[in-house]
């Protein structure tokens, strides 16, 4: 039988409200800055370190920034349930600022790799906490469009890695690109220190009148709180749950969705074929420089298709952007398998119109996969569990992107120039058939619900894709004055 959910009209969204979202978002445009610049940097370390002629330490240096991400996306949870949402945005701000300074002033390869892991501490924080923090104080109707601003972020992030990575590399100045982050790092660190805690949070604490205040900052004047707290208290306890409680039946249904959407997200490649696409590209047949070349245009078209991905998310829904989005996915990326070498080293020489079709394909799977998965990951696993147990849920979802996307990193390019490029894009295919599959069967829809709305559903037992919204008439609206 399916049930009906009636969804009334929020209030408007006010300026300080954005604010809230676009400055806490800075902190994906670090995530993104970080894991690109290593790209460039490494064109110019290798030389001043005498490392040229040993790739395995090259490979190191790239990746164990995402091995440190790991950490800190389990370590995150605990802490923000501890000190709050916003002071642990405030520490992973901080964060930023210290290890990028220090990969900057490395005086040795040893050193860099030390500073690169704890690097990848804050940015592993980023991914957990900050899409947390938005949701939580985000008004319903657009909690989806101020999230997503996170992974927005990390795309504009990425590109202006590669744009830094140009600019100093006229002059060699590795050091220069991977301290620049420390600029944007203090302007974010300044910014959160400005920003309300979150309402939810301060009510699991008992802080009531404090909650009280935080919401009010981020409506319209005028607005009457009361009963938007009352719909927070209505499913909120004075206390913080622990990792056993992620195990009780009614919370499970969330915790499957949450680790298969973060699993799937990066199961299907897209993260590590941004890292690597200068150089799949050049195992393709493509030349060095149409190779770099083509990774610039990488990076603008995830932007693009972010943003398109963006503008869809509260019309058509999670759920509904994933499923019309993955089966684009899987025909560009059997497309690419099919025009591709099949075997190691087969130096394949691919024609213009065969080098324009791969440019294509690439674009069509970011638009596809990244303007609707990657879209909705962080924003989802931001918004479906209980405020007691969200803390540490969101971080075992964060940890569970992460080992992914460090293994998929590690394989992915080993297995393009051991088994050829074809094959690694024909896999990459039939996971994102199982990823449709996935979503389909497991992820119900959050769109326009409340968090206290999703939480009441898995108490209900009510969580699962059969569940249907309805607006309500705008007279409901919840806090608005008689």
């Amino acid at each position: 039988m399916t049930e009906t959910l009636t969804r009334v009209q929020p209030p408007k969204v006010t300026a300080f409200s954005i604010l809230v979202a676009v400055g806490a978002s800075l902190g994906g445009l670090l995530y993104g800055y970080d894991t690109g610049i290593i790209g460039s940097a490494l064109l110019f370390l290798q030389d001043d370190f005498g490392i040229s002629d040993d790739p395995g330490l090259l490979s190191v240096i790239t990746s164990i920034t995402l091995l440190g991400a790991i950490f800190g996306a389990i370590g995150t949870g605990p802490l923000s349930e501890r000190l709050g949402r916003r002071w642990t945005v405030v520490l992973v701000a901080v964060a930023f600022i210290v290890f990028a300074i220090g990969c900057g002033l490395a005086p040795n390869v040893a050193v860099l790799i030390i500073f690169r892991f704890l690097l990848g501490l804050p940015v592993g924080g980023a991914s957990q906490i900050i899409p947390t923090y938005i949701a939580e104080l985000a008004p319903k109707h657009v909690r989806g469009t101020q999230a997503v601003l996170f992974q927005v972020m990390i795309c504009v992030g990425t590109l202006v890695a590669y744009a830094t990575g140009h600019a100093l590399g006229t002059h060699a100045a590795w050091r220069e690109m991977l301290a620049f982050a420390a600029i944007p790092a203090v302007v974010f660190l300044i910014i959160m220190l400005m920003l309300p805690e979150s309402p939810r949070w301060l009510i699991l604490k008992s802080r009531e009148d404090d909650a009280a205040q935080a919401l009010a900052r981020v409506r319209p004047a005028g607005y009457d709180v009361s009963a938007e707290l009352d719909e927070i208290r209505s499913v909120s306890e004075p206390k913080t749950g622990s990792w056993r409680d992620l195990r009780t039946p009614w919370v499970r249904p969330a915790l499957v969705a949450g680790l298969g959407v973060a699993f799937f997200s990066q199961a299907t490649g897209i993260s590590a074929i941004i890292y690597y696409a200068p150089s799949l590209l050049a195992l393709a047949g493509f030349g060095t420089s149409a190779a770099t070349l083509a990774s610039i245009g990488v990076g603008v078209s995830l932007l693009v298709f972010t943003l398109v991905g963006m503008a869809l998310l509260e019309r058509l829904g999670r759920r509904q952007l994933v499923l019309w989005g993955l089966p684009g996915a899987v025909v560009v990326l059997a497309v690419l398998a099919m025009v591709l070498p099949w075997t190691a080293g087969a130096g394949a020489e691919l024609s213009i119109g065969l080098q324009v079709l791969v440019m294509i394909c690439l674009a069509g799977y970011f638009a596809f996969n990244g303007g609707s998965l990657s879209v909705m990951t962080w924003l989802y696993m931001a918004e479906i569990f209980p405020l007691e147990v969200r803390g540490r849920a969101v971080s075992l979802c964060a940890f569970c992107l992460w080992v992914t996307n460090f293994l998929v990193t590690l394989l992915l390019y080993f297995a393009a120039d051991k088994l050829g490029t074809g094959l690694v894009f024909g896999v990459l295919a039939v996971v994102n058939v199982i990823a449709w599959l996935f979503v389909w069967r497991w992820v119900p829809e959050t769109k326009g619900r409340s968090l206290e709305e999703i939480e009441s559903s898995l108490k209900a037992g009510t969580f699962a894709p059969r569940v249907h919204i309805i607006d309500a008439p705008a007279s409901d609206e919840i806090g608005a004055r008689p």
